[in-house]
């Protein structure tokens, strides 16, 4: 069994971040000004071992890398970012991983092929680039992803690159998608490993070889909770909304017995928690739960359904997501400090 974590790697000042942010914006600007909003809210939080780092110090990346695979982390799922005529943002991090061969921690992407808006200060609606898809572009980007998919480290499944999409249901995205596997198959003589949100729509790709992955919370359909989130956005409710463990551990199973059971490749995902009120403020949700007990009641639903034998990959949301409350990094809340991470070969070994 593997599991691999999604990892952002918005930890370094870009020009983008400074001109729409404001100065020397990183994810660690929000969790910095993070403020308990009710009693016993568990944050601030405060990363230890690697402190507020820097991804673009590459003795700091070569670190985290290193200190991930011992903790039974077997490849990091970068966002990456991609938008028409070339532009990219956020490259700098797997560039780095690519260039430093003393690194030997597994990697591959996942497109965040959303539009690009002001989402980590909370303002979604606020757009910055608008993701669109053309044929030139598509075949640049192949361009620019072959460098990574021909590294040894490049993850593959069934001898094949992987690569995830995030929002693959618009038709000019099918049709982008096929112009990169007409490039894998020109290039290498077979195509990629898709891997798609279990919610979304594939049926114009499914010939291509793919599974579904979980994506928790949000692809989880939780009792209540887009009610609740839709009277927080109308300002119905004026306070963060806070969801038990227990009523997403019953909506996991419910969904795992869904995706699992619909004959198509399913690879489930677990999430090590979950608190964006650093980011979205009262406007934010979260789930009241330890991250390592969270972890391991997660994956004994995923036992159970699955069975231990056939869970060939797990996905984890996620490494860093500081700013979301998905952390598997060392962190501490009052002084008291979690490892969140340690259970992983604990899991693994059984």
């Amino acid at each position: 069994m593997k599991f691999f974590a999604y990892f952002l790697p918005q930890f370094y000042p870009t020009p983008e971040n400074d001109k729409y942010w404001g100065k020397g914006f990183t994810e660690w600007t929000n969790v910095k000004a993070a403020k308990p909003l009710f009693k016993g809210h568990k944050q601030p939080l405060e990363p230890t071992k690697f402190g507020y780092y820097d991804l673009s110090n590459n003795a700091t990346l070569q670190e985290i890398c290193d200190y991930s695979q011992t903790m039974g982390i077997d490849a990091f799922c970068y966002w990456h970012y991609w938008f028409d005529n070339g532009y990219k943002t956020l490259e700098k991090v797997p560039e780095m991983h690519l260039a430093n061969k003393a690194i030997k921690q597994n990697f591959f992407f996942s497109w965040a092929n959303h539009d690009w808006t002001k989402s980590w200060i909370g303002q979604d609606k606020t757009l910055i680039f608008k993701q669109q898809y053309s044929k030139e572009s598509a075949i640049e980007h192949f361009k620019y992803l072959k460098q990574f998919i021909t590294d040894e480290r490049y993850v593959r499944i069934n001898d094949k690159p992987v690569l995830q999409v995030f929002e693959p249901e618009t038709d000019s995205c099918f049709e982008y998608i096929q112009i990169l596997e007409d490039q894998a198959v020109k290039s290498f003589g077979k195509g990629f490993y898709w891997l798609f949100p279990e919610r979304q729509n594939v049926e114009k790709v499914a010939h291509f070889e793919h599974s579904k992955v979980g994506f928790p919370p949000a692809n989880t359909k939780i009792p209540y909770f887009m009610i609740a989130r839709l009277l927080q956005q109308k300002g119905l409710i004026k306070k963060c909304l806070t969801f038990s463990e227990n009523l997403y551990l019953k909506a996991l199973r419910k969904n795992i017995r869904k995706y699992n059971n619909n004959g198509n490749s399913y690879i489930p995902c677990l999430f090590s928690g979950w608190d964006n009120t650093p980011r979205y403020g009262n406007k934010g949700y979260l789930f009241n739960s330890d991250i390592p007990t969270f972890l391991e009641k997660q994956f004994k639903v995923l036992e159970e359904e699955i069975g231990k034998d056939k869970l060939d990959i797990v996905f984890i949301k996620a490494w860093n997501e500081w700013a979301e409350g998905n952390i598997l990094e060392p962190f501490a809340f009052n002084g008291v400090e979690t490892n969140p991470a340690e259970i992983l070969n604990k899991l693994k070994q059984g």
